[in-house]
C-alpha cells in the first residue's frame, strides 16, 4: 500500500467537511490537517522553552507584540514574537472553522471590518 499523496489528502478533507458534524469526523479531520500540513512543511509551532523569568522574547531582528489589554490572552501574547503568535492563531482558526463555523465566520467578518 503506497502513501497517500497531497491530492488524496485534500479530497478526503473536502469530503469530511461536507459530511456530518461529529467528534469522530473532527478527529479524522484533525489527523488529515496534520498530515497535510506536514506534507506542505507547515508544521505546528513547537513549544518554546522560556527563560528562567518565564518570558520568551522575540527572535532577533523581530519586533515584539505590544500590550493591548488586560485579558488573559492579551497578557499571554504581550512581548512575544508576532510570527509565532500568528502561527498559533492560524491553527486555532483552522480548528474553529471545523468545530464552529458560525464563530469562525463572525471572527473573519470582524477582522475584515477592523
Amino acid at each position: 500500500m503506497s502513501a497517500p499523496n497531497l491530492k488524496e489528502i485534500e479530497w478526503a478533507i473536502q469530503e469530511l467537511e461536507k459530511g456530518e458534524s461529529s467528534f469522530p469526523v473532527y478527529a479524522k479531520l484533525a489527523n488529515l490537517y496534520t498530515v497535510r500540513n506536514e506534507m506542505l512543511g507547515l508544521s505546528a509551532a513547537q513549544p518554546q522553552i522560556a527563560a528562567y523569568s518565564g518570558t520568551a522574547g522575540p527572535a532577533s531582528g523581530q519586533e515584539a507584540l505590544g500590550q493591548y489589554g488586560d485579558s488573559e490572552f492579551l497578557r499571554a501574547v504581550s512581548g512575544k514574537d508576532p510570527e509565532k503568535v500568528w502561527a498559533i492563531m492560524d491553527d486555532l482558526m483552522d480548528a474553529l472553522q471545523v468545530v464552529n463555523r458560525r464563530a469562525y465566520t463572525n471572527v473573519i467578518r470582524k477582522l475584515e471590518g477592523a
